[in-house]
């Protein structure tokens, strides 16, 4: 059978390099997607990026990527590619005035490249897939070669405080290039009637809802020591009892209504050595509000902990430690963090809107974001009702079995090949 010969945008994939919050969910599923499509024999695959410079160096880096194959739109692809090689052998080499010499050749190559490519022909490719972004002119206009899109989520479009043009430009792209030919994959039921709902130019018929999962391989550690060795190194007291929650920080995450309603909790139930501990980064000015929201509360800073950016294989162990999680979003178009702690064996507390429900379903409780009684409640239920909080780890550990990569590329190469082979 003639393989389909696929132009991935690995453009987010390249965030691998960095530790920090551009690895977040999309990055994850840009990455697991490609890992998952590279195993498929239908798909003869090719890896393009805004900057080839990176994705070359994320090829010599990482071995899963070793055996990847970069485009080249024309000769000057490969140019740029020698230069970077040259660059990096002199940042070794400690040749800093050759380097940056290179550096400004490779700035030039890159803009009369991106001119050139507005003109040229692309006759051998069959498949564009992107995981996040709308597909670069230059591909966008041949009409030959099928287009697929990951849509992850309509939030600057239904928040207008997170609609920022400058911070959101390439989902503006996004939604600007889609129209009723293509094809794209939604990360959830919701996410899908969300962008009928909110993008007209979109046909229902071409969006397919595939099943996430995790960013890397999450499971329940049961020992003690190295918990407690983890905890100690993100400054977690060994001696207390903790609530997990992990997310970017910013408004829509709705934690200053989880942090406020946790010290109502804790002073109400007297639980002394029971803290907060919250993993991720934060949005400007986060501490500030903070202090200002909950200041009558009682806040001390003995009682909620920053911990910052987590280490990806120290997540199972912070999970497993905790008493519960905690995910009151307003708003998700999947929401991982859900499913990772369900992996890890705790039991969870997230909203009962979006996409929540249809990670969730019975293993947990779902609370309306708005109602510090339903949280608090909540609280007093899993940490009071040890039964019950079983139940829901047992029941989290069954459901977390229905969402994997491979179920997902399934269901990505199954739609493809339909398409392709008119099926």
């Amino acid at each position: 059978m003639k393989k389909i010969i696929m132009l991935y945008d690995a453009t987010v994939v390249c965030n691998i390099l960095t530790k920090n919050s551009s690895r977040s969910g999309i990055f994850f599923v840009a990455y697991n997607v490609l890992l998952g499509l590279l195993k498929r024999e239908e798909f003869d695959i090719y890896l393009y990026a805004d900057n080839v410079a990176k994705l070359q160096l994320v090829i010599d880096t990482y071995a899963e990527f070793q055996k990847c194959k970069i485009y080249k739109f024309s000769p000057m692809d490969n140019l740029i590619l020698l230069v970077v090689r040259f660059r990096l052998d002199c940042n070794k080499k400690n040749f800093l005035f050759l380097s940056f010499l290179l550096g400004f050749i490779l700035s030039i190559l890159k803009k009369v490249n991106k001119f050139f490519l507005n003109f040229i022909k692309i006759n051998d490719l069959d498949v564009y897939f992107s995981p996040m972004k709308a597909a670069p002119a230059f591909i966008a206009k041949q009409k030959h070669i099928k287009k697929y899109t990951i849509l992850h989520d309509t939030i600057p479009l239904i928040n207008d405080y997170r609609n920022n043009a400058e911070k959101h430009e390439w989902y503006h792209k996004l939604i600007k290039s889609i129209n009723g030919d293509d094809k794209y994959f939604a990360n959830s039921l919701n996410t899908k009637q969300d962008f009928i709902e909110y993008v007209h130019s979109i046909n229902p018929a071409n969006i397919y809802v595939i099943p996430l999962s995790t960013g890397k391989s999450y499971f329940k550690i049961e020992n003690i020591n190295y918990i407690n060795q983890i905890k100690r190194k993100y400054g977690i007291p060994t001696d207390k009892k903790y609530i997990f929650s992990l997310c970017n920080l910013d408004p829509r995450k709705n934690l200053i209504f989880a942090l406020k309603n946790f010290l109502t909790f804790v002073e109400k139930n007297n639980l002394g050595n029971f803290i907060f501990v919250l993993g991720g980064s934060s949005f400007k000015d986060f501490n500030d509000c903070l202090n200002k929201s909950i200041e009558n509360f009682g806040y001390k800073k003995d009682k909620i902990l920053r911990i910052g950016y987590v280490e990806d294989e120290d997540m199972s162990a912070l999970y497993s430690g905790a008493e519960m999680f905690v995910f009151p979003s307003l708003y998700e178009g999947f929401g991982i963090p859900v499913l990772e702690a369900m992996k890890c064996g705790l039991p969870v507390i997230c909203s009962n809107t979006t996409s929540l429900p249809e990670v969730i379903g019975d293993c947990g409780i779902q609370i309306n974001p708005y109602s510090d009684k339903e949280l608090i409640d909540a609280m007093e239920k899993m940490y009071f009702d040890r039964e019950f909080r079983e139940e829901c780890i047992k029941k989290g550990f069954e459901r977390s079995k229905l969402f994997s990569w491979k179920k997902c590329v399934d269901v990505i190469t199954d739609e493809i090949t339909k398409d392709f082979f008119n099926v």
